[in-house]
């Protein structure tokens, strides 16, 4: 027998071991029928089954088949199956914008949604550093998905949290940096030889895409909580916060600084706000701004041009009025926001006014921008990380 013929017997003997285990599998799944999505699970695994029943009996076996199965991530899935508690559903479809998400494991009642990864871990750090095939989407493209898609889909009027299940492992930085998102991590860390910084951008994919010929900006009282807070002015690293929110932000300042992301954005732009910002944004900075975050507020408030909220661009000095990225945004009578959920009146009134007087306005109201799209609305934006006033939270932190 030829060293080919070998190969052949040798592959249909993998083969025959994956149908084996392919079955045994359908049966272990068959105790969670009672589940939403179960029976698609089923399908799936039927649908590996026959492809490999397929490739046996016309001897056409690659490596790269027994390779690629994905009953490997089934097998995965079915075992985290058993360990979860309240599953109500699995491989459930939730819509974002134009697409459609799929989460693998919805449990705690709809609390959670997790997300099962079979990969090893070397494979998954070289696809995030960029090291794969045009098209394969990294685990920091699926993770933003999840982010964007659980606040549209509250449950007890929580976002259901996130959770990724690495059931072969991670890299340890790799799951670092997912959890600086606010995604947590299950599974074993493990030390990969190629352990790098991954760069994952302070600026959101949310923001409009080319707008630098736009020479007017306006401010969300957001954007100006985050320019003049003490963690983006110097203090990022120098405490630890008892407060879960403002430790996290702290961490991404210390690797994604937003105060020079901004300033390269007001470069050579008039900065505006209307007068629900600047009363909003001011009392703010009374109520639980430090001194020297409200010395910061006061002065940026000089740079700003406060108009009425609902000016036009008729009232501001630039020339550049009438431009067409804003022709998208403009409401009609069949496409209008209504307050409710992300949509609060406040920011409804600031994005209304960015759009009057046709400025980027420049926010960490990721919420918002996402309910208003799934409307049809399509603000001009410029959306980075949030960034609290800490000055007032710093005297009662420990000192790194």
């Amino acid at each position: 027998m030829s060293d080919l013929e070998n190969s052949l017997e040798n592959l249909k003997v993998c083969v025959l071991e994956k149908l084996k285990y392919g079955e045994e599998l359908i049966n272990s799944a068959s105790q969670f029928d009672h589940i939403e999505g179960v029976q698609k699970l089923h399908r799936k695994i039927k649908q590996e089954l026959n492809f490999l029943r397929k490739i046996y009996k016309t001897n056409s076996i690659k490596k790269e088949h027994l390779q690629c199965t994905n009953l490997t991530h089934f097998t995965a899935l079915v075992k985290k199956l058993g360990e979860v508690d309240n599953c109500i559903a699995v491989h459930k479809v939730f819509n974002l914008d134009d697409r459609k998400l799929v989460i693998d494991i919805v449990c705690d009642n709809g609390l959670s949604w997790m997300k099962v990864i079979a990969r090893n871990p070397k494979s998954l750090s070289q696809i995030c550093m960029g090291d794969s095939s045009y098209g394969v989407r990294s685990i920091f493209d699926q993770a933003k998905e999840y982010i964007e898609c659980a606040p549209l889909y509250p449950c007890l009027f929580q976002t259901p949290k996130i959770v990724f299940v690495f059931a072969n492992g991670v890299g340890g930085n790799l799951a670092h940096e997912l959890e600086s998102l606010g995604i947590l991590i299950e599974g074993e860390r493990v030390n990969i030889d190629e352990e790098v910084e991954y760069d994952i951008p302070v600026v959101s994919e949310l923001s409009t895409k080319n707008t630098s010929h736009i020479s007017k900006v306006n401010l969300d009282v957001s954007a100006m909580l985050a320019y003049v807070s003490s963690v983006t002015n110097g203090s990022c690293d120098k405490y630890e916060f008892s407060v879960p929110v403002l430790a996290q932000q702290a961490d991404w300042e210390c690797k994604r600084p937003v105060k020079p992301v901004l300033n390269e954005f007001f470069k050579d732009k008039k900065l505006y706000c209307c007068e629900t910002a600047k009363q909003n944004f001011v009392n703010i900075l009374n109520t639980v701004g430090g001194p020297n975050e409200r010395i910061r507020g006061f002065e940026l408030l000089e740079r700003i041009t406060v108009l009425p909220d609902n000016a036009t661009a008729s009232d501001t000095a630039e020339c550049d009025n009438n431009l067409e990225i804003f022709n998208s945004v403009q409401y009609t009578p069949d496409k209008a926001l209504s307050v409710g959920g992300k949509i609060r009146e406040r920011s409804l009134i600031i994005f209304t006014f960015g759009d009057q007087i046709q400025a980027v306005t420049v926010t960490a109201n990721d919420g918002f921008v996402r309910a208003a799209k799934q409307q049809g609305i399509h603000f001009v934006v410029f959306v980075h990380e949030s960034r609290a006033l800490t000055e007032q939270k710093e005297s009662k932190a420990k000192l790194k």
